[in-house]
């Protein structure tokens, strides 16, 4: 009789451990087939094509804002609006006419080219960029705004298309010694005095 039972003991823990194999062996072959179905899952910063469209979508906006004729914006804003988010399209409409319309008369001409792109942060919905921009107009004698520009743009993603909701001006200060005898030149925060 003990020989019966050592027996079936044995088969009883032979039984077992086959049966858990045969469950972590179902177990990995699940994962594997639901990690094939779903792909790579890589976060967005560290995402080269995700960082790609970033870089993209942030110099084309920044080439198309700063590309206009005071003359003829309706096309500026038909090429603008769809690389912003609603509420920043809205924005973005209202304020464009109303203060390009008033240079209607001096016919400037501006185009914009994006000199250095940046990302300060990404993830899945959302990026921070730092931006460097020239702008040259027609006529030369008639400047409306800076010829350099630093801007931080903030885009979101909205399915597969990265929008932007939101810029402002990043102000980069110096510490230039002027030359001797010429008088210095104040920085953009310390404003003209007047």
């Amino acid at each position: 009789m003990d020989a019966a039972r050592t027996g079936g003991r044995t088969l009883t823990r032979t039984r077992l451990l086959a049966v858990a194999l045969a469950a972590v062996v179902v177990a990995g072959v699940v994962v594997g087939v639901v990690a094939l179905v779903r792909g790579p899952q890589i976060p967005a910063y560290a995402d080269a094509a995700a960082r790609q469209d970033v870089r993209a979508a942030t110099e084309k906006f920044a080439t198309s804002v700063n590309s206009y004729d005071v003359k003829d914006l309706d096309p500026y804003v038909a090429r603008v609006k769809p690389l912003l988010t609603d509420d920043l399209a809205v924005q973005f409409e209202a304020s464009t006419k109303d203060l390009l319309g008033q240079f209607a008369d001096t016919g400037i001409v501006s185009k914009g080219n994006v000199e250095q792109v940046a990302i300060e942060s990404i993830d899945d919905d959302s990026a921070e960029v730092l931006a460097a921009i020239t702008v040259e107009t027609e006529p030369k004698d008639v400047q409306v705004g800076q010829p350099r520009l630093r801007w931080r743009v903030a885009l979101v993603r909205e399915g597969d298309r990265w929008l932007v909701d939101s810029f402002t001006n990043v102000t980069v200060e110096t510490a230039a010694t002027p030359a001797p005898g010429a008088a210095p030149t104040p920085t953009p925060t310390q404003g003209s005095g007047s």
